[in-house]
């Protein structure tokens, strides 16, 4: 078991760093569906139940966000879609913050608070907005998964990437309003 558990977590090292090597919302929805089905076992498997929840929601605004933006589905379809992740999140969040309650801590709290600036990143329909979150995301993380070595790798290279398009992204722009001067 601690083989699959090795296995799963190097796994998400490279599947989340994918998440943020893209340029392009649309590859960027299709890593996190791969990211989200290996961390959802990985995070069972190690208990950590905040990730288990994040990845789940992630999984569901991720389908939301693919079908409105890459899909030709019907209104109706989207809203159903919508009001199924809205109930679940919903229930999920009740879980959650029940158990928080019920047993607080440090660690979790950062991890709760990781899942609530992941999902609002996912949801950004926004490439700088989404790189933003996911940067803040990092720094967050590190406090909330201190002591795991695969989870203290993503958040790492997570702060370093995004760091880098935010900073790349910003020298394109200022390039390109000098060549319009």
């Amino acid at each position: 078991m601690d083989f699959i558990v090795e296995v799963l977590g190097w796994t998400s090292v490279a599947l989340y760093i994918s998440l943020t090597i893209f340029n392009s919302m649309k590859a960027t929805r299709f890593a996190a569906f791969g990211s989200a089905a290996n961390d959802t076992v990985w995070a069972l498997l190690m208990g950590w139940y905040p990730k288990v929840i994040l990845n789940l929601a992630v999984a569901s605004i991720n389908t939301y966000r693919y079908a409105k933006d890459f899909m030709s589905v019907s209104k109706a379809l989207l809203i159903a879609l919508g009001s199924v992740m809205a109930v679940g999140i919903g229930y999920i969040l009740y879980v959650a913050v029940s158990s928080f309650i019920a047993e607080p801590t440090l660690s979790v709290g950062f991890q709760f608070l990781d899942l609530g600036i992941i999902l609002t990143a996912i949801y950004m329909t926004s490439l700088r907005k989404y790189r933003v979150l996911m940067l803040m995301s990092g720094f967050v993380g590190m406090v909330g998964y201190y002591g795991n070595p695969q989870m203290m790798i993503i958040k790492v290279l997570v702060i370093c990437i995004m760091s880098y398009k935010l900073y790349k992204n910003q020298d394109d722009s200022v390039q390109a309003v000098a060549t319009q001067s």
